[in-house]
Protein backbone atom coordinates (compact mmCIF):
# COMPACT_ATOMS: atom_id res chain seq x y z
CA UNK A 1 0.00 0.00 0.00
CA UNK A 2 1.78 3.50 -1.38
CA UNK A 3 2.56 5.55 1.93
CA UNK A 4 -0.16 8.73 1.73
CA UNK A 5 1.44 12.05 0.76
CA UNK A 6 0.27 14.32 3.60
CA UNK A 7 1.08 17.94 4.36
CA UNK A 8 4.11 17.35 6.25
CA UNK A 9 5.21 14.61 3.92
CA UNK A 10 5.24 17.45 1.33
CA UNK A 11 7.29 19.55 3.32
CA UNK A 12 9.97 16.89 3.97
CA UNK A 13 10.58 16.14 0.43
CA UNK A 14 11.33 19.97 -0.47
CA UNK A 15 13.56 20.30 2.54
CA UNK A 16 15.64 17.91 1.66
CA UNK A 17 14.96 18.59 -2.46
CA UNK A 18 16.35 22.07 -1.13
CA UNK A 19 19.35 20.77 1.02
CA UNK A 20 20.54 18.12 -1.65
CA UNK A 21 20.79 21.45 -4.19
CA UNK A 22 22.57 23.46 -1.70
CA UNK A 23 25.08 20.72 -0.15
CA UNK A 24 25.64 18.91 -4.13
CA UNK A 25 26.82 22.25 -5.02
CA UNK A 26 29.15 22.32 -2.00
CA UNK A 27 30.42 19.24 -2.96
CA UNK A 28 30.57 20.15 -6.86
CA UNK A 29 32.44 23.03 -6.31
CA UNK A 30 35.39 21.20 -3.59
CA UNK A 31 35.07 18.79 -6.58
CA UNK A 32 36.58 21.23 -9.06
CA UNK A 33 38.41 23.11 -6.86
CA UNK A 34 40.45 19.88 -5.71
CA UNK A 35 40.41 17.60 -9.02
CA UNK A 36 43.06 18.94 -11.88
CA UNK A 37 41.11 19.06 -15.54
CA UNK A 38 37.47 17.96 -13.30
CA UNK A 39 34.80 20.44 -15.25
CA UNK A 40 31.99 21.93 -13.18
CA UNK A 41 29.24 19.63 -14.89
CA UNK A 42 31.36 16.28 -14.65
CA UNK A 43 31.37 17.51 -10.92
CA UNK A 44 27.74 18.28 -10.52
CA UNK A 45 26.80 14.87 -11.34
CA UNK A 46 29.25 12.96 -9.62
CA UNK A 47 27.94 15.16 -6.09
CA UNK A 48 24.63 14.93 -6.94
CA UNK A 49 24.79 11.21 -7.05
CA UNK A 50 26.48 10.86 -3.99
CA UNK A 51 24.00 13.27 -2.12
CA UNK A 52 21.44 11.56 -3.25
CA UNK A 53 21.52 8.75 -2.59
CA UNK A 54 22.91 9.57 0.89
CA UNK A 55 19.49 11.85 1.32
CA UNK A 56 17.17 9.07 0.89
CA UNK A 57 19.36 6.83 2.86
CA UNK A 58 18.72 8.97 5.58
CA UNK A 59 15.42 10.08 5.02
CA UNK A 60 15.00 5.85 5.28
CA UNK A 61 16.33 5.79 8.30
CA UNK A 62 14.70 7.97 10.33
CA UNK A 63 11.47 6.75 9.30
CA UNK A 64 12.88 3.08 10.81
CA UNK A 65 13.92 4.38 14.06
CA UNK A 66 10.86 2.50 15.22
CA UNK A 67 11.90 -0.83 13.91
CA UNK A 68 16.06 -0.32 14.30
CA UNK A 69 16.72 0.36 17.50
CA UNK A 70 20.10 1.98 18.34
CA UNK A 71 22.39 5.24 17.18
CA UNK A 72 24.99 1.52 16.61
CA UNK A 73 22.57 0.42 13.94
CA UNK A 74 21.89 3.91 12.95
CA UNK A 75 25.72 4.11 12.19
CA UNK A 76 26.28 1.04 10.39
CA UNK A 77 23.51 2.10 7.88
CA UNK A 78 25.07 5.31 7.29
CA UNK A 79 28.81 3.35 6.90
CA UNK A 80 26.84 1.14 3.89
CA UNK A 81 25.12 4.31 2.56
CA UNK A 82 28.73 5.86 2.21
CA UNK A 83 29.81 2.16 0.56
CA UNK A 84 26.97 2.40 -1.88
CA UNK A 85 27.52 5.97 -2.76
CA UNK A 86 30.82 5.59 -3.03
CA UNK A 87 30.33 2.25 -5.14
CA UNK A 88 27.35 3.79 -7.49
CA UNK A 89 29.56 7.19 -8.24
CA UNK A 90 32.51 5.00 -9.38
CA UNK A 91 30.23 3.36 -11.53
CA UNK A 92 28.94 6.43 -12.79
CA UNK A 93 31.65 8.47 -13.75
CA UNK A 94 33.52 5.33 -15.28
CA UNK A 95 30.36 4.74 -17.91
CA UNK A 96 30.56 7.80 -18.82
CA UNK A 97 34.14 9.01 -18.40
CA UNK A 98 33.51 11.91 -16.63
CA UNK A 99 37.17 11.20 -15.03
CA UNK A 100 39.69 8.69 -14.06
CA UNK A 101 39.87 6.32 -11.50
CA UNK A 102 43.20 7.59 -10.06
CA UNK A 103 40.98 11.06 -9.34
CA UNK A 104 38.09 9.10 -8.14
CA UNK A 105 40.73 8.04 -5.96
CA UNK A 106 41.99 10.78 -5.32
CA UNK A 107 38.45 12.66 -4.03
CA UNK A 108 37.30 9.82 -2.29
CA UNK A 109 38.20 11.40 1.21
CA UNK A 110 37.08 14.66 0.32
CA UNK A 111 33.19 12.88 -0.75
CA UNK A 112 33.70 10.23 3.14
CA UNK A 113 34.02 13.55 4.68
CA UNK A 114 31.36 15.61 3.38
CA UNK A 115 29.24 12.11 3.99
CA UNK A 116 30.23 11.35 7.05
CA UNK A 117 29.68 15.53 8.41
CA UNK A 118 25.62 15.17 6.82
CA UNK A 119 24.94 11.73 8.36
CA UNK A 120 26.22 13.20 11.87
CA UNK A 121 24.17 16.19 11.67
CA UNK A 122 21.60 14.14 10.30
CA UNK A 123 21.38 11.70 13.35
CA UNK A 124 22.02 14.32 15.56
CA UNK A 125 18.60 15.82 14.63
CA UNK A 126 16.92 13.00 14.96
CA UNK A 127 18.47 12.17 18.49
CA UNK A 128 17.14 15.90 19.18
CA UNK A 129 13.80 15.33 17.90
CA UNK A 130 13.23 12.15 19.70
CA UNK A 131 14.65 13.22 23.23
CA UNK A 132 11.95 16.72 22.56
CA UNK A 133 9.50 14.36 21.64
CA UNK A 134 10.06 12.66 25.64
CA UNK A 135 10.40 15.72 27.13
CA UNK A 136 7.30 15.35 30.03
CA UNK A 137 4.67 17.92 29.93
CA UNK A 138 4.84 20.95 31.64
CA UNK A 139 2.37 20.42 34.71
CA UNK A 140 -0.51 23.04 35.09
CA UNK A 141 -1.04 25.01 37.60
CA UNK A 142 -3.06 24.20 40.80
CA UNK A 143 -6.20 25.50 40.34
CA UNK A 144 -8.88 25.29 43.26
CA UNK A 145 -11.50 22.40 43.22
CA UNK A 146 -14.87 23.63 41.90
CA UNK A 147 -18.18 21.88 41.55
CA UNK A 148 -17.72 18.04 40.07
CA UNK A 149 -18.92 18.23 36.36
CA UNK A 150 -19.82 15.18 34.78
CA UNK A 151 -17.59 14.14 31.73
CA UNK A 152 -19.73 12.71 28.96
CA UNK A 153 -19.13 8.76 28.62
CA UNK A 154 -16.41 7.54 25.33
CA UNK A 155 -18.01 5.48 23.18
CA UNK A 156 -15.27 2.23 22.76
CA UNK A 157 -15.31 0.82 18.76
CA UNK A 158 -15.33 -3.11 18.18
CA UNK A 159 -14.56 -2.50 14.47
CA UNK A 160 -13.13 -0.13 11.97
CA UNK A 161 -13.86 0.01 8.68
CA UNK A 162 -10.91 0.81 6.33
CA UNK A 163 -11.05 1.18 2.43
CA UNK A 164 -8.53 -0.10 0.55
CA UNK A 165 -8.68 -0.17 -3.57
CA UNK A 166 -12.52 0.35 -3.94
CA UNK A 167 -13.32 -2.21 -1.04
CA UNK A 168 -14.10 -1.83 1.93
CA UNK A 169 -12.76 -4.00 4.89
CA UNK A 170 -13.86 -4.29 8.12
CA UNK A 171 -11.38 -5.08 11.19
CA UNK A 172 -12.45 -5.90 14.50
CA UNK A 173 -10.24 -4.33 17.22
CA UNK A 174 -9.63 -7.91 18.89
CA UNK A 175 -7.55 -8.22 15.56
CA UNK A 176 -5.48 -5.05 15.13
CA UNK A 177 -1.50 -5.39 16.69
CA UNK A 178 -0.30 -2.12 16.19
CA UNK A 179 -1.27 1.30 15.42
CA UNK A 180 1.48 3.81 14.03
CA UNK A 181 1.01 7.34 12.81
CA UNK A 182 1.93 8.27 9.57
CA UNK A 183 1.73 12.08 9.04
CA UNK A 184 -1.85 12.64 9.08
CA UNK A 185 -2.77 9.02 8.50
CA UNK A 186 -2.30 5.89 10.82
CA UNK A 187 -1.32 3.00 9.67
CA UNK A 188 -3.00 -0.28 11.38
CA UNK A 189 -1.10 -3.21 11.03
CA UNK A 190 -2.77 -6.53 11.57
CA UNK A 191 -2.00 -10.29 10.39
CA UNK A 192 -3.95 -10.13 7.40
CA UNK A 193 -2.04 -7.12 6.48
CA UNK A 194 -1.61 -3.03 6.73
CA UNK A 195 -4.08 -0.76 6.40
CA UNK A 196 -4.30 3.36 6.49
CA UNK A 197 -7.14 5.08 8.08
CA UNK A 198 -7.63 9.23 7.92
CA UNK A 199 -7.98 9.41 11.86
CA UNK A 200 -5.38 10.84 14.58
CA UNK A 201 -3.54 8.93 17.53
CA UNK A 202 -5.84 10.79 19.86
CA UNK A 203 -8.69 9.12 18.12
CA UNK A 204 -7.96 5.51 18.93
CA UNK A 205 -6.32 6.50 22.25
CA UNK A 206 -9.74 7.41 23.28
CA UNK A 207 -11.99 4.95 20.77
CA UNK A 208 -10.17 1.64 21.06
CA UNK A 209 -10.67 -0.20 24.26
CA UNK A 210 -8.35 0.61 26.96
CA UNK A 211 -8.50 -2.73 28.67
CA UNK A 212 -6.26 -4.17 25.78
CA UNK A 213 -4.79 -0.79 24.00
CA UNK A 214 -2.18 1.46 25.37
CA UNK A 215 -0.43 4.33 24.04
CA UNK A 216 3.25 3.12 24.41
CA UNK A 217 4.86 6.23 22.16
CA UNK A 218 3.79 9.28 20.93
CA UNK A 219 2.77 7.08 17.26
CA UNK A 220 2.18 4.20 18.52
CA UNK A 221 -0.50 2.11 20.08
CA UNK A 222 -0.26 -1.58 20.87
CA UNK A 223 -2.62 -4.85 21.73
CA UNK A 224 -1.21 -6.10 24.88
CA UNK A 225 -2.29 -9.32 23.74
CA UNK A 226 0.16 -9.54 21.33
CA UNK A 227 3.03 -8.19 23.60
CA UNK A 228 6.06 -11.24 23.90
CA UNK A 229 7.91 -9.01 26.58
CA UNK A 230 9.52 -5.83 27.19
CA UNK A 231 13.04 -4.66 27.97
CA UNK A 232 15.02 -1.70 28.75
CA UNK A 233 16.96 -0.44 25.76
CA UNK A 234 18.68 3.00 26.74
CA UNK A 235 17.97 5.67 29.15
CA UNK A 236 14.22 6.08 29.13
CA UNK A 237 13.72 3.97 25.68
CA UNK A 238 12.26 0.91 26.00
CA UNK A 239 11.87 -2.53 23.67
CA UNK A 240 8.54 -3.67 23.23
CA UNK A 241 8.93 -7.03 21.42
CA UNK A 242 5.40 -8.84 19.96
CA UNK A 243 5.03 -12.34 19.38
CA UNK A 244 5.40 -11.80 15.34
CA UNK A 245 9.17 -10.71 16.56
CA UNK A 246 8.34 -6.71 15.59
CA UNK A 247 10.04 -4.69 17.81
CA UNK A 248 8.44 -0.99 18.82
CA UNK A 249 9.59 1.52 21.00
CA UNK A 250 8.32 2.82 24.03
CA UNK A 251 9.07 6.21 25.91
CA UNK A 252 8.94 6.78 29.75
CA UNK A 253 5.35 7.72 29.71
CA UNK A 254 4.51 5.00 27.45
CA UNK A 255 6.13 2.35 29.44
CA UNK A 256 4.83 3.40 32.70
CA UNK A 257 1.39 3.19 31.08
CA UNK A 258 1.79 -0.12 29.85
CA UNK A 259 2.62 -1.44 33.42
CA UNK A 260 0.16 -0.32 35.08
CA UNK A 261 -1.87 -1.87 32.35
CA UNK A 262 -0.43 -5.24 32.70
CA UNK A 263 -0.49 -4.55 36.49
CA UNK A 264 3.34 -4.91 36.84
Amino acid sequence: MPLPMTVSFRRLLISVAVAVLLVSLLLAALLALYGEGLSLVSAYIDALVFILIMSVAGILSGLSLSFIWGWQAQAVIGGASLLVSSCVCFAAVSLFGFESGELFSKLLPLRLTVGISGWGLLMGYYRFRHELEEKPSVKEPFNFPTAAVAEPAVERIDRISVKDNGRIHILPVDEIIYIQACGDYATIFTPSGQFVKEHSMKFFETSLPDTDFVRIHRSTIVNTNHILRIELYEKNTYNVRLKSGVNLRASLAGYRLLKEKLGL
